[in-house]
């Protein structure tokens, strides 16, 4: 799906995770008037607006409800982040009454704030799973793309028969999607959670919930500008830290972990009739609060 429909101006805003004031907050830097009419001046929320710590001090209900009210005014976007992804997962069962997503407790732990907070099985538990469900993997402005992790051409070309037309995997689909055995699951893995290689042997990390890992993240954007007809790309999902900035010329990331503490919401303003929608432009085009946070790093 390509949307371009008389938009000039679009923020592209990073993972929020819960924290429904910061969205607030952001929405004032930048002088965004939620709840009037739709306008050429629109948001694009990169995904994972669930899941934190368990105990956090958002609030889900207001968060979920303020995006999709603005989606369903038509003056923001929304596309599926793995935590939405994850959640339909948790959510949906088998044929043996098993789910898609294993009910591990780590899997729990990463799942908690949002269960808590909207009653795992309720009826308005159900609702946010059909709503995340409905959510694009990706978008196409005409200048500009957006995806949650990674824009890989020969991924979004195989992956286009599961999709509905507007980029929604087709309902038939949800449970290839967590089949290891299909190969919807690995498209998934790389479009929503990025590529990954294995570490030499006997080298692990250990991830921010605890867990060891042997896998590492494939820094894929520095090859990007070599793919056929590689946009702009905006991404979300990698939990950066410091001032931020691009990526590359042809990628940026807007997640600066604000799932935590004090850390910004990161949006990023790419003007559609101006020559920042072919190559980003520099670091005034990022807007964020908490500003004093990185004065040192200027």
């Amino acid at each position: 799906m390509t949307t371009n429909t008389q938009i000039e101006r679009l923020y592209f805003i990073g993972d929020i995770h819960g924290q429904q004031e910061k969205l607030a907050q952001l929405l004032e830097c930048i002088n965004f008037e939620p709840h009037q009419p739709a306008t050429n001046h629109q948001l694009v929320f990169i995904g994972d607006l669930i899941d934190n710590a368990p105990g956090f001090s958002g609030n889900h209900i207001a968060l979920l409800n303020q995006v999709k009210t603005l989606t369903d005014q038509k003056q923001a976007h929304c596309i599926l982040g793995n935590h939405e992804f994850n959640a339909v997962g948790w959510a949906l069962k088998k044929a043996d009454g098993s789910f898609l997503r294993p009910h591990t407790k780590n899997n729990y732990l990463q799942h908690q704030a949002f269960l808590t907070a909207v009653g795992e099985d309720s009826l308005e538990h159900q609702q946010w799973i059909n709503w995340f469900k409905q959510l694009p993997l990706f978008l196409d402005f005409t200048t500009v793309r957006a995806i949650h992790a990674c824009w890989d051409n020969d991924a979004i070309n195989a992956i286009q028969p599961y999709l509905n037309k507007d980029n929604s995997l087709k309902e038939a689909h949800w449970h290839n999607a967590f089949d290891k055995q299909h190969e919807l699951y690995a498209l998934c893995e790389t479009l929503l959670k990025g590529p990954e290689q294995t570490m030499p042997v006997g080298q692990f990390f250990v991830d921010k919930t605890g867990k060891k890992r042997t896998q590492q993240r494939i820094e894929w954007w520095h090859d990007y500008h070599l793919q056929k007809n590689a946009k702009p790309v905006l991404i979300g999902h990698y939990t950066l830290n410091g001032y931020p900035a691009k990526k590359s010329q042809s990628v940026v990331c807007v997640d600066y972990n604000a799932a935590k503490g004090d850390n910004p919401l990161v949006a990023y303003e790419v003007c559609l009739s101006a020559e920042s929608a072919i190559n980003f432009g520099d670091e005034c085009n990022f807007h964020y609060i908490n500003k004093a946070s990185y004065a040192n790093a200027i």
